[in-house]
């Protein structure tokens, strides 16, 4: 029997609990095995609108779906760099897919506009397409029918609650300082808030030059602090130029990666409080790793970096992350390898740095792990759950 996935799409800007509700309805109505949530790259419909970094959209959904059995996040949208239309993503996904029966969850207003979309014939070939209700009307079966009738394929109901929020009315009411528990999946508002998305209005210091971050860094760090961020920021450049990286951003971080280090735990804490950065219990019991999310906050309130991937890269690389970006695992890695480093199988960690960032990432939180197990200190989750989504994602494609 063919396993059934659903696939709901969008640009998550954020992720919400009505784009749940709608997943778990589809889910048990037509047996899905499994709901992807794709988010939407670079949707061709909103080329005009202003909308958060896909990197960032698509960790709000790793945020929400992480312990909803049956829900994953899928990156296959975010990672391309050209236009994502959905008769190509179904196209790809059937080709990977092949016994899978690929179930396409859409709104209403979607459903509408179906004929308008690039090649809405090969959608319906590739895929059953499922629809939800949007607004309290009684048209939808007769829609269904007339898009049947024009379109061709099998298109079926979704027998979902009507959810009244929209992705806006979330963003606006985060602007405005207005509470969205029970609107948004609370890992989801976690993230939010650590982030400081949707904010209005965001205190930043002035954007510096090369030279003046050089400058600043050098003067809060000791020597060979500033020696080891040096040779990181020249690390992560040489990885950027090898795997396909943006090399000005991986030397942004790679330089600043350290930027809270000079200062002493309760100058850090100090400076989570100032910027709003709220940490876990796990953070506070980790103290090497707390000039991370300090040092993400100094970035861009300090030096003025308002890149939210050069952001995360600089608060996950103590401790990573599950689905952590090229620029995240760049950044981590070099960390660990720059020249200044001399450990047992840092020549080895070198050497895959040089040939699979990927395999490098592996071996970087293999050896990580491995550290603190024999040092009998406390691991922080988010490297375990690095290390389990790196196990996951290679059965995955076994």
């Amino acid at each position: 029997m063919k396993r059934k996935v659903g696939i709901l799409g969008g640009t998550f800007d954020p992720i919400h609990c009505g784009h749940m509700i709608v997943a778990r309805s589809a889910m048990e109505q037509f047996g899905l095995d499994e709901v992807r949530f794709m988010t939407g790259g670079n949707p061709p419909h909103k080329r005009e609108q202003c909308v958060t970094d896909a990197h960032i959209r698509h960790s709000m959904v790793c945020c929400a779906v992480k312990d909803e059995p049956g829900f994953a996040a899928d990156d296959h949208e975010v990672n391309k760099k050209t236009y994502s239309y959905t008769a190509e993503t179904l196209e790809e996904l059937r080709e990977k897919l092949r016994d899978t029966e690929i179930y396409f969850i859409v709104g209403e207003d979607s459903l509408r506009d179906l004929p308008d979309w690039y090649r809405p014939e090969q959608i319906l070939e590739d895929s059953v397409l499922l629809v939800y209700p949007r607004i309290a009307s009684e048209d939808l079966d007769e829609l269904i029918a007339e898009r049947r009738r024009v379109l061709g394929g099998d298109i079926r109901k979704i027998d979902a609650p009507l959810f009244g929020v929209s992705s806006t009315d979330i963003r606006e009411r985060i602007a405005a300082g207005l509470s969205v528990k029970y609107i948004v999946p609370d890992g989801v508002i976690d993230y939010i808030e650590t982030a400081g998305l949707y904010k209005k209005e965001r205190t930043k210091a002035a954007v510096m030059d090369e030279k003046e971050m050089r400058k600043k860094l050098a003067s809060a760090l000791k020597k060979k602090r500033y020696k080891h961020s040096i040779g990181v920021s020249r690390e992560a450049v040489r990885m950027a130029k090898l795997f396909g990286a943006d090399e000005k951003k991986a030397y942004i971080a790679g330089l600043l990666h350290d930027c809270a280090k000079g200062f002493d735990r309760d100058e850090q804490l100090d400076i989570c409080k100032k910027y709003n950065v709220r940490t876990d219990e796990m953070t506070d019991l980790c103290p090497p790793v707390l000039h991370a999310p300090a040092g993400a906050a100094l970035a861009e309130h300090e030096y003025g970096i308002a890149d939210p991937e050069i952001l995360d890269a600089i608060r996950y690389h103590t401790v990573a992350r599950r689905d952590m970006t090229l620029l995240d695992k760049i950044v981590y890695v070099a960390d660990m390898t720059e020249p200044g480093r001399d450990y047992s199988g840092v020549e080895e960690l070198r050497r895959l740095s040089a040939e699979d960032i990927d395999k490098a990432f592996f071996e970087a939180v293999r050896q990580s792990l491995m550290f603190n197990f024999e040092k009998k200190t406390i691991i922080h989750p988010n490297t375990l759950d690095a290390w389990n989504g790196i196990l996951a994602e290679k059965r995955y494609k076994a």
